[in-house]
């Protein structure tokens, strides 16, 4: 997300629900100054790790650390910390399941520990691109993935047979799905935001379509029994993954009925169409009002 970040233990405290823990997970908390990073494990060398940005993965083993996004560079030594805590191990490859910096953040700093990063090619195009406008391309290209893939990888890593899938057009134009195949994991970067209305990035080739379709895929690909690690918010499942799919189909024909009596985006949202859902899913970046209007801009681009 570009311009605004929420924590899990920021969403704990505004009061944020969302599906519960699985009764066999095991929680472990570290905290250094004003960031506290929670450590989940999920089974099978595999843990989750909350902090400030987007939820981390990592799987643990013999082979080395295989993280799936790196939140901030400058609490990278917190999350290194936290590492260290489950295995003595270096971090080997950092995947970034897209582009935004709370995703990626601590991208220069995981690769001056040694770690490979790797992303859809687009999530290189669109870091590079930023560096280029900020002017710290030079000093900033540590922090760009050094190998990319366009429709799909795998790793055979830790025993784990990882497939790492593109998602196009959902939450931007480079997301990737990691299932951990036989541990029966995955993690969705920011194509799930559990319990709360996801951020679309129109501007970054995110479609509500494509959102849905993907989600819709990988209800396909999980069972009952999956883990799977959302974006933002607590650990999560299949259902939750359901009542998305269905929040945002039913979201859309509100607004499309409104859009298509030719009112306009203004008014669409003084009529506050997503009333029934607000309070289910309403959260401090992305209310009622700016979902509505994400799904307007959507509907009539």
């Amino acid at each position: 997300m570009r311009k605004s970040v929420i924590s899990v233990a920021m969403a704990a405290a505004l009061g944020i629900s969302g599906t519960s823990l699985p009764a066999s997970a095991h929680v472990t908390v570290a905290q250094s100054d004003d960031v506290i990073i929670t450590t989940t494990e999920l089974g099978d060398g595999l843990y989750m790790l909350e902090g400030r940005g987007g939820n981390i993965g990592i799987s643990v083993g013999p082979d080395g650390v295989f993280m799936i996004d790196d939140q901030f560079g400058n609490i990278a030594d917190k999350i290194l910390a936290a590492v260290a805590e489950v295995t003595d191990e270096p971090v080997s490859y950092v995947l970034n399941t897209h582009w935004h910096g709370d995703h990626t953040g601590g991208n220069a700093a995981m690769a001056a520990e040694g770690a490979t990063i790797l992303s859809h090619d687009n999530v290189r195009k669109r870091l590079k691109q930023s560096l280029e406008v900020k002017g710290e391309l030079e000093d900033g290209k540590t922090s760009l993935p050094v190998l990319t893939f366009s429709d799909t990888t795998t790793f055979f890593w830790n025993d784990h047979e990882i497939h790492v899938f593109h998602f196009p057009n959902a939450h931007t134009d480079g997301d990737a799905l990691v299932h951990f195949k036989t541990a029966n994991a995955m993690h969705l970067g920011d194509t799930l935001f559990a319990g709360l209305y996801p951020f679309i990035d129109l501007d970054s080739g995110g479609t509500v379509a494509g959102y849905i379709a993907n989600l819709e895929a990988v209800a396909t690909l999980a069972d009952d029994e999956t883990k799977i690690i959302p974006g933002h918010g607590p650990l999560s499942d299949k259902a939750t993954v359901l009542s998305t799919i269905e929040m945002l189909k039913d979201t859309r024909a509100a607004v499309k009925d409104l859009v298509d009596k030719g009112l306009s985006e203004d008014e669409i949202v003084a009529s506050d169409p997503l009333a029934p859902w607000n309070d289910n899913f309403s959260w401090q970046f992305i209310d009622g009002e700016r979902m509505t209007r994400t799904l307007v801009r959507d509907l009539t681009k």
